[in-house]
């Protein structure tokens, strides 16, 4: 039987060549083009799977009660808390990247790019594959484990468990001992490290910057991540009472905040409402990718159905003279089923090569590296072979149906099937795909105008000619080196400030309506040095900005927006007090955080403790001098430490880099769908001029000329282009209005959008009816009326 649906079908398509090669050049772009989806899908969705207790392993984040904030920090001593007081708790452990941290070779100290201070327990967690023995091993401060790829660059061709090795951990050298190896931790993973040293580490710094001693016993001071393993079948809902007893316990009756377990299988892809994350993923773009792969392969599943349907009349005598032989509906259907399953397991490999090729490409469309993990390999090649079959079963399906239930005597009296049924199957199906590239135009422009006007809004602060440079932590002599950069020719004004604007992040803090005391309006906060308003461009309408000359503006001062005097209900704020800090200035409301937000109600105080890095306003087109010059001055101060920078366009151009991403995403797979279209499309075209010779034949007989002919071919495409934008209107308008609704600020859907995608597919239809059109109204009247 197999043997028998082989042959028939190898018969088929050699027949039908043009048929078999859209059909693999359709199949083959669009399996391709969903492969390549597929595998950013499948990495994304296959994070922290590889850890065998993961339904046990969790990360404690923090609810910040007054300012309504998550963040992942935690103090450094939660983790011993939770491994004395919760018997519920299997393991417990803290971890925290180390900044800075370089391991020596050969005189020369090669930077760690991703070094974690973190504890012994972080093994039993996470079940990493350790060489060595892994009781205890972290526990002296001088041991370091190393993961494969740093025991091969630093020790090659040698054991390195027992070495010694030279490291600069917060500035200093030390020697370390290496104490274990560990397997490389796969890229899909949140846990990610090349070494581990001892946790104590990070405390230095910690307690420097605050000024303090006691950062492992200080409750107040959230830093470090927590990860724990519960024991077995422990409901981690039962860990509540006992979360709220600690932090009365350790925070005061009531206390500020409120520690919440995350499942290891939600840090990944759902996180974006917890700060401070580390990587994580997206959900919303596992949506969107998830549907064009989708409407890619529908396309291409259309086209399938289309030109099935266009041969059908030839397939429909084979299948006549098969019935009167004997031939049951069912093994017809299965005929011709298994046509369509076998030209798409012929396209799959050439599906694969093409999405291999292109696979350089859509990295840099994605903004991320697309590995081939070893882990998932079963699941790539499962998915592929179930996409092959679906899109062969589901293009091959209504085929079969339809050419298999037709009427023996219909069939050979050559009245089988109503030629108007599948015209208008076909203008459907035709329409639909349409509608599907309209939209992917129209969408793009949409996004790609939302991205422009991101780029040109104004932000109520100077948004050009801005250098924002990286100091780092706990650099004290940054007022020094602020006044060594005003030296500097071209530089107009710097000044100092814990984060740059528009801030990724938030700093709230909850202060009381003047009006209503009980009523608390949660504010942003932000940490400057002088001369920031001026640095910045912020337009002062009321009062002053920070002075030197006022010596209670340090730690006593503070400068409301608009929306901050407004929403506290303050009158003639000038003078008052708020969380008390005295208002001397009033700024114009000014964009804080993206666009995807309203402006919140801000404050600006001043400080000398939290400046991490310096904002310098330079003349329009002396960046290239500049540099050199600040970068020189920058090792003269601090020659260990790295010299960072930043411009403000491109750190908006960051904060918005996704949506161009999409825009150009998706413009790219429309015209990925608009090809495969455009295949069908042809081939249907040849084979409707085929069918219609004898009709051309006599019109041409009748009078009709050339371009009256080519005219009814266009017409009828033309209406279905029109048709198709008309439908799309309500499509894009849903989806885009949905998408735009992310923005506080935000663009109209212009009419102009669907014009454009009117006329763009306008082109490619009638150029590619045109040629079959053309060809078919030349044909000699007299050879036209003996076709057959």
């Amino acid at each position: 039987m197999f043997k028998n649906y082989l042959k028939t079908t190898l018969r088929f398509l050699k027949q039908n060549k043009l048929f078999a090669g859209i059909n693999v050049l359709g199949l083959s772009l669009a399996l391709a083009a969903s492969f390549i989806i597929l595998l950013y899908i499948i990495n994304e969705i296959s994070y922290n799977r590889g850890y065998e207790n993961r339904k046990q392993i969790y990360r404690i984040v923090n609810n910040y009660l007054e300012f309504k904030n998550t963040m992942a920090g935690t103090p450094y001593v939660l983790a011993s808390a939770l491994k004395d007081e919760f018997p519920q708790v299997e393991y417990a452990t803290r971890a925290q990247f180390m900044r800075g941290f370089s391991l020596k070779q050969n005189e020369e100290f090669i930077p760690v790019r991703q070094a974690v201070a973190t504890d012994s327990e972080i093994f039993d967690i996470f079940s990493l594959k350790l060489t060595g023995s892994k009781n205890n091993i972290l526990d002296d401060p001088n041991s370091i484990v190393l993961s494969q790829k740093q025991a091969e660059k630093f020790f090659p061709d040698e054991d390195p468990i027992g070495k010694e090795i030279i490291g600069l951990a917060n500035g200093k050298e030390q020697l370390f001992v290496v104490k274990g190896v560990f397997e490389n931790i796969p890229i899909n993973s949140t846990l990610r490290a090349d070494c581990f040293i001892n946790s104590r580490w990070t405390l230095e710094p910690i307690n420097q910057a605050f000024r303090v001693t006691n950062a492992d016993v200080n409750w107040d001071l959230d830093f470090w991540t927590t990860w724990v393993m519960l024991k077995q079948n422990v409901d981690p809902l039962t860990l509540d009472p006992q979360f709220r007893e600690l932090e009365v316990k350790n925070m005061g009756e009531k206390p500020a905040k409120k520690y919440v377990l995350q499942n290891l299988s939600d840090v990944y892809l759902r996180s974006a409402e917890v700060m401070n994350s580390g990587v994580q993923g997206n959900m919303k773009n596992i949506r969107i990718f998830s549907a064009i792969a989708f409407l890619i392969i529908l396309v291409a599943a259309f086209n399938y159905i289309i030109l099935s349907t266009a041969v059908s009349s030839g397939r429909a005598k084979e299948i006549g003279i098969r019935k009167t032989n004997g031939a049951e509906i069912r093994s017809i259907k299965t005929q011709l089923l298994f046509e369509s399953i076998f030209l798409a397991f012929h396209v799959l490999p050439l599906a694969v090569l093409l999405a291999w090729a292109g696979k350089p490409y859509a990295e840099k469309l994605f903004q991320t590296r697309l590995y081939i993990i070893d882990s998932n390999i079963v699941v790539y090649i499962l998915i592929y072979l179930l996409l092959t079959i679906v899109i062969g079963f589901a293009s091959g399906f209504y085929t079969s149906s339809y050419l298999s239930r037709l009427n023996v005597i219909n069939i050979l009296k050559n009245t089988a099937a109503s030629g108007k049924r599948k015209s208008v199957l076909r203008f459907s199906l035709i329409v639909i795909q349409l509608i599907i590239f309209c939209s992917f135009i129209t969408g793009t422009l949409v996004i790609r105008s939302q991205y422009k006007f991101a780029l040109k809004k104004d932000l109520g602060y100077q948004n050009k000619n801005i250098l924002l440079f990286e100091l780092g932590r706990n650099f004290r002599e940054y007022r020094a080196f602020i006044d060594e950069i005003k030296t500097i020719p071209n530089v107009t004004m710097a000044a100092g400030t814990m984060h740059s604007i528009p801030m990724l992040g938030s700093m709230t803090m909850m202060v009381p309506n003047f009006e209503d005391q009980t009523q608390k309006i949660k504010v942003d906060g932000m940490a400057v040095d002088y001369n920031f308003t001026e640095t910045m461009g912020l337009n002062i309408i009321e009062g002053r900005s920070f002075s030197e000359e006022f010596g209670s503006d340090l730690n006593g001062a503070t400068i409301l927006n608009e929306t901050a005097v407004k929403d506290l209900g303050i009158e003639d704020p000038v003078g008052k007090q708020v969380a008390g800090k005295t208002i001397i200035g009033i700024v114009k409301d000014f964009n804080l955080h993206s666009i995807h937000s309203d402006i919140p109600p801000t404050m600006l105080t001043m400080t000398d403790k939290y400046i991490q890095q310096v904002a310098i306003n330079y003349v329009p087109g002396t960046l290239e001098n500049l540099l050199p010059t600040l970068e020189s001055k920058w090792k003269e101060m601090a020659p260990d430490r790295t010299f960072q920078y930043q411009t403000i366009e491109d750190l908006i151009e960051n904060i918005y880099s996704s949506e161009k991403n999409l825009s150009i995403i998706i413009s790219i797979f429309a015209i990925f769908s608009l090809f495969i279209a455009a295949f069908g499309l042809f081939g249907l075209t040849l084979f409707i001029a085929r069918t219609r010779t004898k009709e051309i034949g006599i019109k041409k007989v009748l009078g009709s000329g050339e371009k009256t002919i080519v005219y009814s071919f266009l017409k009828e495409n033309f209406f279905m282009v029109l048709i198709a934008t008309l439908l799309a209107i309500p499509v894009t308008f849903y989806f885009m209005n949905r998408w735009l609704s992310n923005f506080s600020y935000k663009v109209s859907i212009n009419f102009w959008f669907f014009v454009v995608a009117f006329i763009i597919a306008s082109i490619v239809v009638l150029f590619t009816v045109l040629f079959h059109s053309y060809r078919a109204s030349r044909i000699n009247p007299v050879e036209a009326l003996k076709y057959e």
